[in-house]
């Protein structure tokens, strides 16, 4: 199990009871498409892919549209991201990206 956090995505092995401590890459959101691609982007858009279980990542590109509101890895290249101004698929595990539905934020962003 995996938690986002402020210095790192905190990792639990024993069903959430105990937590190591967020460390390396800072993520807003995590989903996992297949056992060797676990998906993370960052507050600020940029997408990340993990073959190890979140261990190790590497950056595959910025998700358009803003602040990152949502993802949802549907398998190991098909992913979606909900953003301040739509939502997002890609089919090619991230590098590209077409928006699918438009979406209006309001004064205060939400």
């Amino acid at each position: 199990m995996l938690a986002t956090t402020e210095t790192g995505v905190a990792r639990s092995t024993d069903g959430g009871r105990t937590f190591v401590p967020g460390a390396g890459q800072v993520l807003a959101h995590v989903s996992w498409g297949a056992a060797d691609a676990l998906y993370g982007v960052s507050p600020d858009g940029v997408l990340f892919r993990s073959g190890d279980g979140g261990t190790a990542w590497t950056r595959i590109g910025a998700v358009p549209g803003g602040r990152p509101q949502a993802l949802t890895a549907v398998d190991g290249r098909r992913l979606f991201v909900a953003t301040q101004d739509g939502v997002y698929e890609s089919g090619d595990a991230g590098r590209a990206f077409v928006r699918r539905m438009e979406v209006a934020s309001g004064s205060d962003g939400h």
